[in-house]
C-alpha cells in the first residue's frame, strides 16, 4: 500500500464514523428533536439524543482501524527506511506554482509517524474507556481525533512546502474541534480560541517564508531546496524567511513567548491532551527544525536564536510547572519545558553545522540526543497524562491539595505514573537518564567550542542545570502529593472504588518502553535515529559519527551534573518554604495579562472600524470601491506606461449635438444638489430622452427607441413607487460631498473612454461581429442586433424578463402590504 492509499483509508474510515452518528429513524415523524442546553438537564437531554444513534457507541473501535492500521504499515516500513531506501509518491496538482501531492517517507518521517499512529492506537483506545458512550458525542469526538492523524501525518510526510502548510493548519484546525469538544463551557471556547489565533499566526508567518524560499529557488520541494543552501543564503530577502519559518515553530511548539496556548488547552478532555500536547502536535515545531536544519543553519545567528529560545523556555516552564496545583496545569507546564530542551538541542545543532562545518561530531550528538528525548518525552508524557486523566476519572478532581495516599486505591495508576515520572525527572533505569545526559553533553561541548561560543554556552549550561533541577522538584512532587500520605477522602468529590482494566491498558504496555529502552537504547539509535539523521543531512558521512549509547559512561562531568541536581532537588523537596515566592509573584507580569490586553485591544480597533467603514451608507460604500479603482488603473498607467493612441478619427458633429451633450451635463451635475425627490425623477427621465437624441443623430435608430422605451418605463415605475412613499426632503446641500460624486463621475467618463480607445487599436482577437455577418441566412433577421435579441439570447432574454416581473411582483407586495397596514391602522 502506497502513501496516497494510506491517506485514501483514513479518510475512508472518518466518513465511516460521521456514517455511526446518523440516526436509525426520522425524529421528525417519531419523536420531536431534543436541542442541546447547557445546565442541569444537558446530560439527559443528550443521553435522549444519542439513544436514537445506536451505532454511534462503535465509532470508537472504528477508530482505531486507522492508527492500527497505519502503524502496522510503518513498522513494516522500518527495515526499508533502515537500509537507505525511501518511499516516494507525488501527483501533479498545481503544477504552475510547483504544488503537488508529493509525499516521501524517510527516517526523520518515520520517528513522527510511529509516534503519531502507535501513541494515537493507545490514545484512541484509552478513548474507548474513558468517555461516557452515553453522554458524550462519540462520533464527532473520533471524527475529530482521526482528523487530526491524518493531518500531522501529512505534515511529516509532504515533501512539498506548501503541502506542508496546508496539512499543518489543518493540524490547528482539528485541535480548535478537539479542545472546544466540551463547548458548553467557556474555558473550553477560550483555550480553543487562543490555541487557535497564535498557532495560526505562526502558521501565516511559516507560509510567507516558503513563499520566498519559493521566489529564490524556483521550487517547493523539500527535498530540493536542501541541495539550493548556497543560492538561497546568497538572496537579501533569506533571513526574513528564516526568522518567519522559526517563529512558525515556536509557536507550534509552545517557545517562550507562544507558549501560553498551550496551558489552556488542558480543557480538552485528556485523550486529547496525551495525544497531541504531548506526542504530535506540539512535536510538529520541533519536526519542522529538524527537516529544515540544513537550510537554516546558513548563519550562527539562527543557531543562537533557537538556542535561547529553547533554554528559556525549558526555565519558565519548569519554573511555573512547580507551582501549579492542577494536574494537568503541571504537565502542560512540564510539557513546555521539556519541548524547550529538545529546542535548544536543535539549535546547538545548527549552531555547530553553520559556524563550524569540522564539528560534525558535536552536530550529530545534539540533533541525535533531541530526536531521542523527543522519542522518551512522548512516551513518559502520555502515559502521564493518561493517569491523570484516570484520577481525575475515578475521584472527580485534579487538585494536588485534595490528593493523596491514592496508591492505596489506584495502585496500577500510581505504579505507571511513579515510573513515567522518574523517567521524566532523569533517574536512573528509565529511557529519561540517558536523554537527559545526552543533554548535558551537548551543552559540555561547547568548552571545545571557540572562546566567543563557550561564553554563551557556559551561561545557557547555568540556566539548563538550574531548570533541570526544578524539572526533579515537579517530576517527584507530583508523585509525592497525589499517591503518598494520607487518603483525603473527605476532600475528594468521589473515593474511586477500583481501577478500570481498560482505561490503563494503554498506558500499561506505553510504559513498558521506558526502560526497555534504557536497557537497549541502541535499539532506537541503529533503527530510527541513524536514519533520521542521514536524511536530515541527506549524506551518509554523519553515521561514522553516531555515538553509542551507554547506561554507565564512567566519571564526567555530565554525571557530576546529574548528582548536583539530585542533591539541590532533594533540599528543595525537603525544605518546600519557598514555594510560597509563587503566592507573591505579581499577576501583572503574566504573559496571559499582556495576550488578554492585545486581544481587547484588536477587538476594540476591529470593532470600532468595522462601525466607521461599515455603517450602512452605500454612497461611501461606493466613495471607497471607485477610489480603490481609480487608484489601481492609476498605478497601472504608471507602471505599464500610456498606450500610444493612433488612427483616432473624429466624427463631424453640428452645434446641436452639442448642445444636446451640453445640456446632459448640466442636468448630471445639477442631480447632485437637487433635494425633492420627484424633481430627480424627471430630471432623470429628461437626461434619458436626451441621450436617445443623441443615439437618432448618431443615425441608430433601433438604440433610440430601445433608449426610449426603457426610459419611460423607469420614469414611470419611479414615480409609482414615489407616489406611496413620504417625500421626504433630503438634507441641505453639502459640497463637499457632492463635489466627491461628481469628482468619481468624472473620472469615470474619462477612464471609460480611454479604454474604448485603447480597445480599437489593433484589437488582439477577430471581430464578434463576423459571426453575425450572414445573420439573414441563419436567424432570417435582416438586422443584426435583432437576430442577437431574438434567436442568439433569447432564452437569456426570456429570463431577464423573468426576472424583472419577480421584481415587479416584489414591489407590487410591498406596496399593497403598505395600503392594507395602513387601513388597519385607521380602523384602529
Amino acid at each position: 500500500m502506497s502513501l496516497l492509499w494510506l491517506f485514501v483509508f483514513v479518510v475512508v474510515i472518518m466518513l465511516v464514523i460521521l456514517l455511526t452518528n446518523m440516526k436509525v429513524y426520522p425524529s421528525r415523524t417519531l419523536e420531536p428533536d431534543i436541542p442541546t442546553e447547557t445546565g442541569a438537564d444537558a446530560t439527559v437531554q443528550q443521553t435522549q439524543l444519542f439513544s436514537k444513534q445506536p451505532f454511534a457507541r462503535f465509532s470508537g473501535w472504528i477508530a482505531l482501524i486507522a492508527p492500527v492500521v497505519s502503524a502496522v504499515y510503518f513498522i513494516l516500513a522500518i527495515s526499508h527506511i533502515a537500509d537507505g531506501r525511501l518511499t516516494t509518491v507525488s501527483l501533479p496538482w498545481m503544477p504552475a506554482i510547483d504544488l503537488d501531492l508529493a509525499f516521501r517517507l524517510d527516517g526523520l518521517s518515520m520517528i513522527f509517524a510511529l509516534l503519531i499512529t502507535l501513541i494515537g492506537t493507545g490514545v484512541v483506545l484509552y478513548a474507548n474507556a474513558y468517555l461516557s458512550k452515553a453522554h458524550d458525542d462519540l462520533p464527532r469526538f473520533y471524527f475529530y481525533l482521526i482528523l487530526f492523524m491524518f493531518a500531522m501525518l501529512g505534515v511529516v510526510l509532504a515533501d512539498n512546502t506548501i503541502l506542508l502548510y496546508v496539512f499543518w493548519e489543518l493540524t490547528s484546525i482539528a485541535s480548535f474541534l478537539l479542545i472546544s469538544y466540551w463547548y458548553n463551557r467557556q474555558a473550553s471556547q477560550d483555550g480553543a480560541l487562543k490555541s487557535f489565533l497564535i498557532t495560526v499566526f505562526g502558521g501565516m508567518f511559516m507560509l510567507i517564508g516558503f513563499i520566498i524560499i519559493y521566489s529564490i529557488s524556483g521550487t517547493n520541494t523539500i527535498s530540493e531546496l536542501v541541495t539550493q543552501t548556497d543560492t538561497l543564503s546568497q538572496s537579501p530577502w533569506y533571513p526574513f524567511a528564516v526568522v518567519c519559518i522559526l517563529i512558525g515553530a515556536f509557536t507550534k511548539s509552545a517557545q517562550f513567548p507562544f507558549h501560553i496556548w498551550l496551558p489552556d488547552a488542558m480543557e480538552a478532555p485528556t485523550p486529547v491532551s496525551a495525544y497531541l500536547h504531548s506526542a504530535t502536535m506540539v512535536k510538529a515545531g520541533l519536526y519542522l527544525l529538524f527537516r529544515f536544519t540544513p537550510i537554516l543553519s546558513y548563519a550562527p545567528w539562527v543557531g543562537y536564536i533557537v538556542i535561547t529560545v529553547g533554554i528559556v523556555t525549558l526555565a519558565v516552564g519548569s519554573f511555573v510547572a512547580v507551582g501549579q496545583r492542577d494536574l494537568k496545569g503541571l504537565l502542560a507546564y512540564s510539557t513546555i519545558s521539556q519541548l524547550g530542551m529538545i529546542m535548544s538541542m536543535v539549535g546547538f545543532g545548527m549552531l555547530t553545522y553553520s559556524l563550524h562545518r569540522s564539528f560534525v561530531e558535536f552536530f550529530v550528538i545534539s540533533l541525535f540526543a533531541g530526536l531521542f528525548h523527543l522519542i522518551n518525552h512522548a512516551l513518559f508524557k502520555s502515559v502521564l497524562f493518561m493517569g491523570v486523566g484516570i484520577i481525575d476519572h475515578e475521584t472527580g478532581t485534579r487538585n494536588l491539595a485534595n490528593l493523596g495516599g491514592l496508591r492505596k486505591v489506584l495502585p496500577v495508576t500510581a505504579t505507571i505514573m511513579t515510573i513515567s515520572a522518574m523517567a521524566m525527572a532523569g533517574l536512573p533505569f528509565f529511557n529519561g537518564f540517558l536523554s537527559k545526559e545526552m543533554f548535558f553533553t551537548t551543552l559540555v561541548n561547547a568548552g571545545k567550542l571557540p572562546i566567543d561560543d563557550q561564553i554563551f554556552m557556559s551561561v545557557m549550561l547555568v540556566i539548563a542545570v538550574g531548570a533541570s533541577v526544578l524539572t526533579f522538584v515537579y517530576s517527584l512532587r507530583m508523585v509525592k502529593d497525589t499517591f503518598f500520605g494520607p487518603l483525603k477522602r473527605d476532600k475528594l468529590p468521589q473515593v474511586p472504588g477500583h481501577e478500570p482494566v481498560s482505561m490503563y491498558l494503554a498506558p500499561v504496555i506505553i510504559v513498558c518502553g521506558l526502560p526497555l529502552f534504557f536497557i537497549i537504547p541502541n535499539i532506537l539509535g541503529k533503527y530510527l535515529i541513524t536514519p533520521a539523521l542521514r536524511d536530515i543531512n541527506h549524506t551518509a558521512t554523519v553515521v561514522k559519527y553516531i555515538p553509542h549509547v551507554e547506561a554507565w559512561h564512567g566519571f564526567t562531568t555530565e554525571l557530576l551534573i546529574t548528582l548536583v541536581i539530585y542533591t539541590v532537588g532533594i533540599l528543595l523537596l525537603w525544605r518546600s518554604r519557598w514555594m510560597e515566592v509563587y503566592n507573591k509573584l505579581p499577576s501583572i507580569l503574566s504573559i496571559n495579562t499582556l495576550y488578554n490586553a492585545m486581544l481587547k485591544w484588536s477587538e476594540g480597533f476591529s470593532r470600532r472600524n468595522m462601525q466607521t467603514m461599515m455603517n450602512n451608507k452605500l454612497n461611501q460604500y461606493l466613495h471607497v470601491i471607485y477610489l480603490m479603482f481609480f487608484g489601481m488603473l492609476v498605478y497601472g498607467f504608471v507602471k505599464v506606461g500610456w498606450i500610444p493612441i493612433k488612427g483616432f478619427k473624429m466624427t463631424p458633429f453640428t452645434w446641436f449635438e452639442i448642445l444636446v451633450l451640453v445640456n446632459i451635463a448640466i442636468l448630471s451635475a445639477a442631480l447632485l444638489y437637487i433635494r425633492e425627490r420627484m424633481a430627480m425623477v424627471i430630471l432623470n427621465g429628461v437626461i434619458g430622452y436626451s441621450i436617445a437624441i443623441v443615439f437618432i443623430l448618431m443615425k441608430a435608430p433601433d438604440l433610440a427607441m430601445t433608449q426610449l422605451v426603457i426610459e419611460t418605463i423607469t420614469t414611470i415605475l419611479f414615480l409609482l413607487v414615489f407616489y406611496h412613499l413620504p417625500n421626504v426632503q433630503r438634507d441641505k446641500v453639502q459640497w463637499g460631498r457632492e463635489a466627491v460624486k461628481l469628482f468619481i463621475a468624472f473620472m469615470m467618463a474619462i477612464f471609460v473612454m480611454t479604454f474604448v480607445m485603447i480597445a480599437l487599436q489593433d484589437p488582439p482577437f477577430q471581430k464578434i461581429s463576423q459571426f453575425y455577418e450572414n445573420s439573414y441566412d441563419l436567424a432570417g433577421s435582416k438586422n443584426i442586433v435583432n437576430a442577437i435579441l431574438g434567436d442568439f439570447r433569447a432564452l437569456d432574454t426570456m429570463l431577464e424578463g423573468i426576472v424583472i416581473m419577480i421584481v415587479g411582483l416584489g414591489i407590487f407586495a410591498l406596496v399593497k402590504f403598505k395600503i392594507r397596514k395602513g387601513e388597519s391602522n385607521e380602523r384602529k
